[in-house]
């Protein structure tokens, strides 16, 4: 075996610039310990493999570029490791060798993972598509592949043809062992991350204006994921675009008609926001290759919890196998699938009926559901057959209130994200006032008013003993079922990827993340991500009434009232009061504050009976707090 091929290029930089940077290209086999530093830039020509006994360490900043001519990829085979350990400050970037403003879909191969951990293929292993010589698959569950950790993937991926394709990240039989967190993929020509068998975990998941699939699974991949954002445009793959697909078997594998769940597809995916690219339900502009948010099919046991899926032609696409392999259905019945505490919203209503959920049968039709609903209805005998006579249908699936998912018509209107569909600075933060981090309704018994707050800032509790103990939002998330309740995840109050405490860091994806990757700089060495904007309201820590002072929550007045906020740096407030159509009281203050806790005091005499809600406005954020007034 080939040992590393290096040549070395001086690039001279322009005069714009005071230095020269060394580009490494790399061909062929990586057989030794070989180190990356960020000092200089690599280009893959060609695939290039880390062989078996190697180890890739990339640093902090490194810049690898993939050669468009040769479509270079990287391939850790199996029993060698990558170490890309990358900061916030300093992600490690894969991307296009061609000039900003002229990259695109699938640029390059992208990066291939193979390890030893378990796959359902009849043989025990299987070739990786697109062409790489490399296999993967085994029976070490606990394989360790190394990190990759800040990791930014940008225009890899191609479909040479129809199941032969490479993705932008590419995770095959890799074991449990290896930690992967922090990583985007951005423009990838066919799927974003596709997992093929294993058992790894990962959190702090990005895939942004993909071709084809953002996250797909298949041949019994087993792993765990939470904290995972999806960002479409308007461009799908005639395959049929989805923000999840999910098999369980393929020709050459286990057919999972007998009852085995060691050998079928069962990932978990915990606090998602998938954004889809249906800005208005009624638009009929969409591209017609979307499918839905999630498609589960030949025998698929996946699991989602906790999310959220916004705009997409249809919410969750439940794909009956052919007689050919396992039924997709009867995993529901058996608990294996489960579809929970989620919400779905701004579904296309464009073809005449509601697609939040869709039911198909008889084989994997990949785009049925953009035009037509035969096998979907209100009670679905053949669902009830296939599951056993236990279920009623997809519609009951969907909507029952022990699964906890809700829908609705719009984002924008009832879901509130920050700016969800801002494809060069989305903001997939909940408002304050959306489902995700609101009480919508009372708790009866204590009456219109009281409590309408939810406290992100405090854990769920369901104690309804009193209104200053009750602190549920208006959908909640649940980590108590048998698919969320393993320590890997992070127990969290709110459901999709951000919470929305008004903090800075509730955007995990700022700095490290890149958004505008076409035009991104690149020819420069040790990458530096962009300052985060730290400025505004990092929490509001109190609403104080001068008649009860000793309650945050509610917060009943009939004469002065102090408003208690907190700025990480100095900037101009403006707050309001308004009624609760949101129709403008009067405001109260609008004045520059330097960083620190403030107060402000405002007279409610003047005001009538009701609740009234006050925001606070500060640098591009918002906290909004229910205010009443009792006489």
């Amino acid at each position: 075996m080939r040992k590393v091929l290096l040549s070395t290029l001086l690039v001279v930089a322009s005069l714009s610039r005071s230095f020269a940077y060394t580009v490494v290209t790399v061909k062929d086999s990586i057989s030794v310990n070989t180190h990356w530093t960020c000092d200089k830039q690599y280009l893959l020509k060609g695939y290039v493999y880390v062989t078996a006994g190697a180890t890739l360490t990339i640093d902090p900043g490194c810049i690898i570029k993939g050669d468009k001519d040769t479509k270079g990829a990287l391939i850790i085979e199996r029993d060698a490791k990558i170490m890309a350990n990358g900061t916030a400050s300093q992600p490690i970037v894969f991307t296009s060798n061609q000039d900003a403003g002229s990259r695109t879909y699938g640029d390059w191969g992208g990066v291939i993972v193979c390890g030893r951990s378990t796959v359902n293929w009849n043989a025990g292993e299987a070739q990786v598509e697109g062409g790489p010589r490399s296999f993967y698959g085994g029976t070490n569950t606990h394989d360790n592949s190394g990190v990759l950790q800040y990791v930014r993937i940008e225009f890899g991926g191609i479909a040479f043809s129809p199941n032969n394709e490479v993705n932008g990240l590419t995770l095959c039989g890799v074991g449990d062992g290896t930690s992967i967190n922090h990583v985007q993929v951005s423009y990838s020509g066919d799927d974003g991350i596709e997992w093929f068998g294993g058992t790894v975990n990962a959190k702090y998941l990005v895939s942004f204006r993909t071709w084809d699939d953002d996250f797909d699974n298949d041949v019994s991949y087993s792993g765990m994921n939470q904290f995972c954002a999806i960002i479409r445009d308007n461009v799908a793959d005639l395959s049929g675009s989805k923000a999840f697909e999910s098999d369980s078997y393929l020709s050459g594998s286990y057919s999972g008609l007998p009852v085995d769940i060691n050998k079928i597809t069962r990932p978990v995916y915990s606090n998602v926001t998938a954004i889809g690219p249906v800005v208005n339900p009624g638009a009929t502009t969409t591209d017609p290759n979307f499918v839905a948010g999630a498609h589960f099919r030949r025998g698929s046991s996946i699991s989602v919890l906790n999310s959220v899926f916004a705009g997409w032609p249809c919410g969750v696409l439940i794909d009956e196998s052919s007689a050919s392999y396992g039924s997709t259905v009867a995993n529901i019945a058996s608990g294996g699938l489960q579809f929970r505490n989620n919400i779905i919203c701004g579904t296309s209503n464009t073809g005449g009926f509601n697609k939040d959920i869709v039911f198909v049968k008889d084989g994997a039709r990949s785009l049925t559901p953009t035009g037509a609903n035969a096998d979907t209805t209100a009670t679905g005998t053949d669902w009830s057959v296939l599951a056993g006579g236990s279920n009623l249908g997809p519609q009951s699936f969907l909507r029952n209130p022990a699964y906890g998912n809700k829908t609705y018509p719009t984002e924008q209107s009832s879901v509130l994200l920050g700016n969800p569909f801002n494809l060069t600075n989305p903001n997939l933060v909940p408002n304050s006032t959306s489902p995700i981090v609101f009480l919508t309704s009372h708790f009866n018994s204590w009456g219109a008013g009281v409590n309408d707050n939810f406290n992100p800032l405090l854990p769920l509790s369901y104690d309804t003993t009193s209104p200053s103990t009750y602190n549920v939002p208006g959908v909640p998330p649940n980590f108590t079922t048998s698919k969320a309740n393993d320590p890997f995840f992070t127990v969290v109050n709110y459901i999709g990827a951000f919470a929305g405490t008004g903090a800075t860091s509730d955007n995990w994806m700022k700095g490290w993340c890149e958004f505008n990757p076409n035009d991104a700089a690149y020819d420069t060495i040790c990458y530096v991500a962009p300052p985060v904007d730290t400025s505004g309201i990092e929490a509001v820590a109190q609403v104080k009434s001068n008649t009860a002072p000793s309650k945050v929550f509610p917060n009943p007045s009939n004469g002065n009232a102090t408003i208690t906020f907190e700025l990480v740096a100095a900037t101009k407030v403006n707050i309001t009061l308004m009624d609760m159509t949101g129709k403008l009281v009067k405001e109260i203050a609008s004045n520059k504050y330097g960083s620190g806790t403030h107060s402000v005091t405002f007279n409610a005499a003047d005001l009538t009976n009701g609740v009234y809600m006050i925001a606070i406005n500060a640098a591009n954020k918002q906290e909004v707090i229910k205010f009443s007034v009792v006489r």
